[in-house]
């Protein structure tokens, strides 16, 4: 089992893969730096297709136990990810 700090690193690994990937493509450090990621619904901007983003979540976490696994799983899908919903026009 790791620590939780180990934990949120990978959760961060796949935040910032995600969001190089996404369109439009961002650096997730520099959001948070600007506080763009502070805004409500920031990750609406963001598209990457659900499977794309279950790649990105299974090979990061790869190698880790059940619950570890778990607990990175629920945190980036609960949390700030690209949303996987093309808005209408983009």
């Amino acid at each position: 089992m790791k620590t939780d700090e180990k934990l949120w690193e990978i959760c961060m690994k796949i935040y910032r893969e995600a969001y190089r990937k996404a369109e439009p493509k961002a650096d997730f450090d520099g959001l948070i730096k600007s506080g763009e990621a502070k805004k409500p619904d920031f990750f609406m901007k963001y598209y990457l297709p659900e499977k794309e983003f279950a790649e990105i979540v299974q090979r990061h976490t790869r190698g880790l136990g059940e619950m570890d696994r778990h607990k990175v799983s629920q945190e980036v899908y609960l949390g700030s990810g690209p949303t996987s919903v093309k808005r209408a026009g983009k």
